[in-house]
């Protein structure tokens, strides 16, 4: 997620209460790991979530881009065509994941922005007007 993502995630954490956690989502190798939550002194699993409870947690790691995302996309791409050697067919299209990416996401910081406006548009927002927000449609722009 790129950064303005993950700051505006953990200034709606701080605003409800709630403790930011940190992880990758990964499905490649290259970037496994790249994101993780840490509870600094937590020994155990037991420790662990009384940190989690008590909002001790640390995120940390990297935040994701463009870049990380085309080349996730293309790792998966690549394994794709090794496991299945007949899809080698359609390899000419593996030259659009750069621009496929791209696109989404462009669309996906554009709606970050809009729901981001959204929600820090009240200084003080109660329970109810963030569940009023979460309860609309999600603007999806499909990229033909």
């Amino acid at each position: 997620m790129p950064a303005f993502h993950n700051r505006q995630a953990a200034q709606l954490a701080r605003r409800l209460g709630k403790a930011g956690l940190g992880g990758s989502d990964s499905h490649v190798l290259p970037s496994l790991g790249a994101v993780y939550t840490e509870v600094p002194g937590a020994r155990n699993k037991e420790e662990f979530l009384a940190g989690l409870l008590a909002d001790t947690v640390r995120t940390c790691g990297t935040s994701g881009g463009y870049f990380r995302i085309t080349r996730d996309v293309l790792c998966i791409t690549a394994k794709m065509f090794q496991e299945r050697p007949w899809m080698l067919l359609f390899s000419p299209l593996a030259m659009l994941v750069p621009v496929v990416t791209l696109a989404t996401f462009l669309d996906e910081a554009l709606f970050a922005r809009r729901w981001s406006a959204r929600v820090n548009a009240s200084q003080r927002p109660c329970a109810e007007s963030l569940e009023s927000l979460a309860s609309r449609p999600a603007e999806v722009c499909a990229w033909p």
